[in-house]
C-alpha cells in the first residue's frame, strides 16, 4: 500500500492586474486542480466588479472561498488560514491540486507563518487613544524601529504591533514569526513589466468603470459597508464615494478614474516590496528548518518576457509527480 502523501498546494502570487486569475484557471484546466481565494476583497458578496472578482460559479473549474462574507465585518488572517487549510486537504484528498491565487499579501503570508491566534489588534496601548498619529507616538515609545516601518495611517498594523507589546512584553520589531507551513508548497510570484504592468492597470480602471463598478458603489453607499470600505481601504471604493457625492459631471468622473490608477499604481507597488521580503523570509526559514534551497520552493515569473502558454504546459508537467499516488 502507498503510503499517504503530504498534501501539495500551488501559491499563485503578483501585483493586481499581472494575469493572476487568467493564469490560475489555464493551468487549472490543464491538470486536476481546483482554485481557493487568497484576495481579500473577494471575499465580501457584493465586491465583485471593483475587485475584479472571477465569474467563478460559472468557470469549468471549482473555486473556493469566494463571496463568503454578506456583511460588512472584518475576516482574520487566522480565521482564513483555518479555512484554506480545511480546503486545501479536502481538495487534495479527492485528487486534484488546490491552487491559491490572490495578491492580498497578508493572507497569504499566515499560510507558512502562522499568526498569532491570541492576540487582540483592537487592544490600545493606551486607552484614551483617539487617533492613529497619537498610536504612532506610543509604538515610537516602545519601538522606534517597527513604528519607522509603519505608515500613520495604517490603523490596524499600530494597533497590532502594540498589543504585541501589551500581550507579550517583546517589541513587535523583534517578534519573530514562526515558520509552520500545514502542507508542502511551491510560490509563484507573476510579474510584468512596469510599463506594462501600469498599463494593463490602467486600462482594467477603465473596463471596470464601463462594466457598472459606479452602480456597485452606488448601491453600497449610505449602507454600512460604506463606512467599512473606508476602514478595509479597498481600493477605489472610497474615490468612487466621494464621485457619487460631487456634482458628477464627466471631469469628475476622469478625475476619478485617474486617482483609482494612480493608487492602484501604488497599490501593485507595495504589492512587490511585499514579495520580495515575504521571499526573504522564506529563503531563511527553509535554509534553517529544511536546509532547503528557497529556489526549490519559490520562483518568480515575468510574464512581460515569458509565453504564458509554454511556461504554463512546462509547469504542468512538474506538477503531475505531486498528484501521483495520492
Amino acid at each position: 500500500m502507498n503510503k499517504k502523501k503530504v498534501p501539495f498546494s500551488l501559491c499563485i502570487y503578483g501585483p493586481t492586474a499581472s494575469g493572476k486569475t487568467d493564469f490560475a484557471l489555464e493551468l487549472a484546466q490543464a491538470i486536476p486542480a481546483e482554485i481557493i481565494n487568497g484576495d481579500m476583497g473577494q471575499f465580501y458578496t457584493p465586491m465583485s466588479i471593483g475587485t475584479a472578482k472571477p465569474d467563478w460559479k460559472n468557470e469549468p473549474v471549482k473555486h473556493h472561498l469566494f463571496d463568503l462574507i454578506n456583511e460588512p465585518k472584518r475576516f482574520t488572517v487566522c480565521e482564513y488560514r483555518r479555512l484554506v487549510i480545511d480546503v486545501v486537504h479536502d481538495i487534495w484528498s479527492r485528487g486534484k491540486l488546490p491552487i491559491i491565487v490572490g495578491g492580498s499579501g497578508f493572507y497569504l503570508k499566515s499560510i507558512f507563518f502562522p499568526p498569532c491566534d491570541g492576540l487582540r489588534a483592537d487592544f490600545i496601548y493606551k486607552k484614551d487613544a483617539s487617533s492613529n498619529e497619537s498610536l504612532w507616538e506610543q509604538l515610537n515609545i516602545v519601538d522606534s524601529k517597527r513604528a519607522r516601518q509603519i505608515d500613520k495611517a495604517d490603523e490596524y498594523r499600530l494597533k497590532r504591533a502594540l498589543a504585541i507589546w501589551q500581550q507579550t512584553g517583546k517589541k513587535p520589531s523583534e517578534f519573530a514569526p514562526k515558520y509552520e507551513p500545514p502542507f508542502d508548497f511551491l510560490l509563484i510570484n507573476l510579474d510584468r513589466d512596469r510599463k506594462e504592468l501600469y498599463e494593463r492597470i490602467d486600462r482594467r480602471t477603465a473596463i471596470m468603470l464601463q462594466e457598472g463598478w459606479i452602480e456597485e458603489a452606488q448601491f453600497l453607499l449610505g449602507t454600512q459597508w460604506e463606512p467599512f470600505l473606508y476602514e478595509k481601504k479597498v481600493i477605489g471604493y472610497d474615490i468612487l464615494f466621494n464621485y457619487l457625492k460631487s456634482a458628477k459631471t464627466k471631469d469628475d468622473l476622469l478625475y476619478a478614474q485617474k486617482e483609482i490608477q494612480k493608487v492602484t499604481r501604488h497599490y501593485a507597488k507595495r504589492q512587490q516590496t511585499f514579495f520580495k521580503s515575504l521571499k526573504r523570509q522564506l529563503q531563511q526559514a527553509l535554509i534553517n528548518c529544511c536546509g532547503v534551497d528557497c529556489k526549490q520552493k519559490v520562483e518568480s515569473v515575468d510574464l512581460t518576457l515569458l509565453d504564458r502558454h509554454l511556461y504554463i504546459k512546462q509547469l504542468s508537467k512538474r506538477l503531475w509527480p505531486h498528484l501521483k499516488k495520492v
